[in-house]
């Protein structure tokens, strides 16, 4: 399990990376304290996407609690981790363990048809100058959102697959992680 969540890490890692660099060369940028995809209740993601959070979560001794918090909220409400209060107001709670969707989201493309790369983003992002500047040319540097979702298929094809309200795929990956460390030995991660 350790080594899954592992290899999770490292593949969201590259992705956050590769979207700060095409932010940086097309220019693109959010806005100064925007939120606004982070308040959307449709939010969807994998439970994988969110191992590197619950074992965080399980490592620390918050599972339990962050569980219950969970099961208070509705499934469909907005994502748990945002903030609207706390030490850094409209933001993630848990930055260093977002999901995929949350690293790529604004700052990636997928193909259509064609083969051409369409944006996927919002719609303020859409009414920048910087989005009006982009050229295929451009655009071929954007992280690509199926490749990267691929690379969660192939840690493990059924988890990434399994596409839930961003609050159920939490929820999902904490009982997954908790339920495998709560039958290990003390001191054993694998």
């Amino acid at each position: 399990m350790y080594h899954k969540i592992q290899r999770v890490q490292k593949v969201l890692n590259r992705a956050a990376m590769h979207a700060d660099r095409f932010g940086k060369t097309s220019g693109l940028t959010c806005a100064a304290g925007c939120n606004r995809c982070c308040v959307k209740k449709d939010i969807h993601a994998s439970p994988l996407e969110f191992f590197p959070l619950a074992y965080h979560l399980v490592k620390t001794g918050l599972a339990e609690s962050f569980y219950e918090r969970l099961e208070q909220i509705p499934d469909n409400d907005m994502c748990v981790l945002f903030s609207a209060l706390g030490e850094t107001p409209g933001s993630c709670s848990n930055y260093a363990y977002r999901g995929l969707i949350c690293r790529l989201f604004g700052f990636s493309s997928v193909p259509d048809k064609q083969g051409h790369y369409r944006m996927v983003t919002c719609k303020t992002l859409k009414e920048t100058p910087a989005f009006g500047r982009l050229t295929p040319k451009i655009l071929e540097k954007a992280p690509v959102f199926s490749a990267y979702y691929m690379q969660l298929a192939a840690i493990d094809f059924v988890l990434a697959n399994e596409q839930l309200h961003i609050n159920k795929a939490i929820k999902r990956a904490l009982e997954l992680v908790s339920s495998y460390y709560l039958y290990r030995r003390p001191g054993k991660r694998a």
